[in-house]
């Protein structure tokens, strides 16, 4: 559990974000069936700096971060991204939500009008549309720290 200082925002610390990462990897590796091995490669790492990411004992460096979420993508930085947000003295702004998910809407619409949303159109809104689905977790987060 996340220790809180203040109300219910989380502390930013550490060993806080060290469990977010390993929360994240053990759902990764329970949803697809990996071994710590099968991290390692992803990672870059031996299985057993892999294992230690997974149980939050080893913090992880920069090039391993950036690799899982370029491999796992929301799975991975969904839940480390929220905590670090939810973490912020500040909520984000829910303008900047809507503004997102908007965005994202409009690049689908202009994509559908020839009837078809075909790689290319996904890929050309690809960071439109990863930052709407963040905006739209953002939103359904509050109904968890609401319960």
């Amino acid at each position: 559990m996340t220790r809180t200082s203040t109300g219910p925002r989380p502390v930013f610390s550490a060993s806080n974000v060290r469990d977010e990462i390993a929360n994240a990897l053990q759902s990764i590796k329970d949803a697809n069936g990996y071994t710590d091995e099968d991290l390692g490669r992803v990672l870059g790492k031996s299985e057993d700096m892999a294992a230690a990411y997974r149980k939050g004992t080893s913090g992880m460096d920069a090039f391993s971060l950036l690799a899982a979420w370029r491999e796992w993508n929301g799975p991975f930085i969904g839940p480390i991204r929220r905590f670090v947000e939810g973490s912020r003295p500040v909520d984000s702004c829910d303008f900047a939500a809507q503004s997102a998910i908007l965005k994202a809407a409009l690049a689908l619409a202009v994509a559908l009008e020839d009837g078809d949303i075909d790689y290319e159109e996904v890929r050309d809104s690809r960071a439109d549309l990863e930052r709407a689905r963040d905006a739209i977790d953002a939103q359904l987060s509050k109904l968890v720290r609401a319960a």
